[in-house]
């Protein structure tokens, strides 16, 4: 079958610009640095006071997950007391 040569070639979108598991440890390391740093020494009162579960919490800041939603980070995010600009300014490069 000929191509249609009003039909453009579409941009595809493809994976390996980046290590995704390297990404998910520094995002690991970050939240349990950034707790800490900030004066929350539990992570399981952390987790209580911005309404998370403890087990996710511990997962999140030991990398023991695959997927993490965008509105739990943000909810770590905030309860750390800085934006996403700032919590993503150091270690990812």
């Amino acid at each position: 079958m000929a191509k249609n040569p009003k039909k453009e070639e579409r941009k595809k979108a493809t994976l390996g610009h980046f290590d995704h598991d390297d990404f998910m440890e520094k995002l690991s390391k970050r939240i349990k640095t950034l707790r800490k740093q900030n004066g929350f020494n539990s992570y399981e009162l952390f987790a209580y006071d911005i309404e998370i579960s403890r087990a996710g919490m511990s997962k999140y800041e030991a990398g023991a997950f695959d997927d993490i939603r965008m509105r739990t980070l943000l909810k770590i995010i905030d309860g750390l007391g800085i934006s996403p600009k700032e919590f993503f300014s150091d270690g990812f490069e």
